[in-house]
């Protein structure tokens, strides 16, 4: 996390909105309205009635208003926002997010001020303080969950303020440059739990080739590496009664095996289908937390998709799969797809590849285009995950 502090006129080489240009802007409120309405009335009736203290009770209170003016922007002025908080957050996970007004005036307190700053144009981090001394500073910390993927380097903050009598409204309009980033939720697709050979769990003993379990073969003493949840317990108690060691399941080796897995994302569904947002950030969800399942199991990975131009970009490492969700985290969907696009794609596939396809197509509009593969791939239907199915609702992160 880090602190950004922004001054009253922030500069940037992007044009920026002039409401947001931090000066102090000042509006009627109802008391002062009937105080200026009384200041007239008792000025026009003293001037018509030649009454002089009648007048110069009006004028007073013209210069009270004139004052309140003043010095309720005054108080505003040498005020500054700043953010702290997380640079990298996923979407729907709570965070903590402070904020930070500032008064760089040695000799001057401020009083009664609102703060505060619209993260990512979705929530607000604010507080209150009645009375900040000069040269001091006042936190607001909240508690946050955004829920849009996407990022920012500044964000919009305000201070507000009606002292000194409430005769005025006062608020002050600034960028807080400190860059956040959403990224998307992680969501593990439900057919990888229920098919095949990807879904038996990593490969036993750190084995560089994955595949399905086996057929169970019969027990072997414990050695180092094997799994708790392996370990014969019955077996190895009677094993360990009569001087023996500790004994584990052992499986047949599995017939296929996959040396990697190609994971494909594409919008292809054909020209009557009906274009959904809400099915893409469902995929890229789909998408992100498969890549982190098969790299935590230690499978290479190779990401094809068609919004980063079919470019492959290799999985293999944590640092490869956190640059491939900070790409997600501003992936816009492809224009258009064609068939032949995808059908380039699944044909860069070798034999000793899986291959799982994340659409936010249904997938009755595009599985015809994948067969004829030696291991059979996994397809993720999209339409299981848009809410509207008990699948969708329940899909596990």
């Amino acid at each position: 996390m880090g602190m950004a502090a922004v001054s009253g006129n922030p500069t940037s080489p992007t044009k920026r909105k002039p409401s947001w240009d931090g000066r102090i802007r000042a509006s009627w409120t109802r008391p002062g309205l009937i105080l200026a309405g009384l200041g007239v009335a008792l000025f026009l009736v003293g001037m018509w009635r030649v009454d002089g203290v009648m007048a110069a009770m009006g004028l007073a209170v013209a210069a009270l208003l004139f004052v309140a003016r003043i010095s309720g922007r005054e108080n505003l002025r040498g005020l500054t926002l700043s953010y702290r908080g997380p640079r990298r957050v996923e979407a729907g996970k709570g965070f903590s997010a402070k904020v930070t007004l500032g008064n760089s005036r040695k000799l001057f307190d401020g009083f009664w001020v609102d703060f505060g700053v619209f993260l990512m144009g979705e929530r607000d981090v604010s507080g209150r303080v009645l009375w900040l001394e000069g040269g001091g500073s006042a936190v607001a910390e909240s508690r946050v969950v955004l829920t849009k993927r996407g990022c920012q380097q500044a964000h919009k903050g305000w201070m507000r303020s009606g002292f000194p009598l409430g005769l005025f409204a006062f608020e002050k309009k600034i960028l807080v440059e400190s860059e956040t980033g959403v990224l998307a939720r992680v969501k593990v697709p439900g057919e990888l739990r229920l098919s095949g050979y990807l879904l038996d769990g990593p490969p036993l003993g750190g084995s560089g080739c994955f595949g399905g379990i086996g057929e169970w073969r019969g027990l072997r003493e414990w050695r180092g590496g094997d799994p708790v949840r392996r370990i014969a317990w019955a077996a190895s108690l009677r094993s360990e009664a009569a001087g023996g060691g500790m004994l584990v399941r052992e499986d047949e080796p599995p017939g296929s095996q996959a040396e990697g897995c190609l994971l494909l994302f594409h919008s292809y569904g054909g020209d009557k289908n009906l274009i959904r947002p809400d099915r893409f950030e469902k995929a890229l969800e789909l998408a992100s937390g498969t890549a982190g399942l098969l790299q935590g199991w230690g499978m290479p990975v190779r990401w094809l998709a068609d919004f980063e131009g079919w470019e492959e970009t290799k999985i293999r490492t944590s640092r490869q799969l956190a640059a491939m969700r900070e790409k997600l985290m501003l992936a816009k969907r492809a224009a258009w797809t064609e068939a032949h696009d995808l059908t380039t794609a699944l044909a860069s596939a070798s034999d000793h590849e899986c291959v799982v396809v994340i659409s936010d197509m249904p997938k009755a509009a595009w599985e015809a285009m994948v067969r004829g593969m030696v291991l059979p791939p996994v397809l993720v239907d999209i339409s299981k995950y848009d809410g509207s199915s008990r699948l969708g609702k329940g899909g596990r992160r």
